[in-house]
């Protein structure tokens, strides 16, 4: 019985007020060794509202598209200006979704990174034989969030920094996050004090599970003691509006160079 009151102590200490009492919840071993054994990151991610984003590319092609002539060369697309101002196609293999905006611009979204750059550029050419456009391929962009997560506690971002000083940058007079960079490859993270995190640069859906295993064990070890030390750098869970600016800045300036007025001295 006391064995049990405490595993019980363990479950609501890490997950606090997303406590749910069944045998899924997990346990402070289950977030220690997430890395060892991925398949618990699946009971882990509904107490998280982890979010996943689909790998997108895009490119402007320097064309002027007249989306209502393409709607008849293009099998199997749909255009219906009065509801939407893209025309719309799937590929099937590899599965994809594209958009075609009349100003030029190509929206493509695919199970990866490769995938979408590889359907975007092989239905640019078939564009080019169907119409007798000659879209321009040049500097494709490519979306750089890829999930985003919340833990159920603050965090001591300088408690991270020190840690993990080779990997991180936290200058928390400019920026409200700190940014952490996952060994041996291009993934980072922007942490917010409040728990809330970005995850960025990867290419492919079991890079982005791999890169939220590593980085939980990370975030758990330098849990704040309490939220009010960290009340000048929140993130309201709630904002959502605030959480994405945040994502389009990212997007915007991939170095984080936009400054922001910190209110902490």
């Amino acid at each position: 019985m006391q064995e049990l009151d405490k595993q019980s102590d363990i479950q609501v200490t890490l997950f606090g007020d997303a406590y749910i009492a069944d045998s899924k919840t997990p346990t402070e071993t289950d977030v220690l060794n997430i890395y060892k054994d991925l398949s618990k990151l699946t009971d882990i991610e509904r107490h998280l509202n982890l979010l996943y984003r689909p790998f997108a590319c895009f490119i402007n092609t320097k064309c002027h598209y007249n989306l209502m002539n393409l709607s008849l060369c293009i099998p199997g697309c749909t255009y219906d200006p009065d509801r939407h101002m893209a025309l719309v196609t799937t590929h099937r293999r590899p599965i994809a979704t594209i958009k075609i905006y009349a100003n030029g611009n190509i929206y493509c979204q695919a199970f990866n990174r490769i995938n979408a750059y590889q359907v975007l550029s092989n239905f640019s050419e078939a564009l080019a034989e169907l119409s007798g456009y000659s879209p321009c391929l040049r500097q494709p962009k490519f979306n750089l969030v890829n999930a985003t997560f919340c833990m159920p506690f603050p965090l001591d971002l300088q408690a991270l920094n020190r840690r993990y000083e080779r990997s991180t940058v936290y200058t928390p007079k400019k920026y409200p996050f700190l940014t952490y960079r996952m060994k041996d490859s291009m993934i980072k993270f922007a942490i917010f004090p409040v728990g809330y995190v970005y995850v960025m640069f990867s290419t492919y859906p079991e890079q982005t599970r791999r890169a939220i295993a590593h980085v939980l064990r990370v975030l758990y070890t330098c849990r704040a003691p309490n939220q009010q030390n960290q009340s000048d750098l929140e993130l309201s869970h709630g904002d959502i509006n605030f959480k994405l600016l945040w994502e389009k800045e990212f997007q915007r300036d991939d170095d984080f160079s936009i400054q922001w007025k910190a209110t902490c001295r």
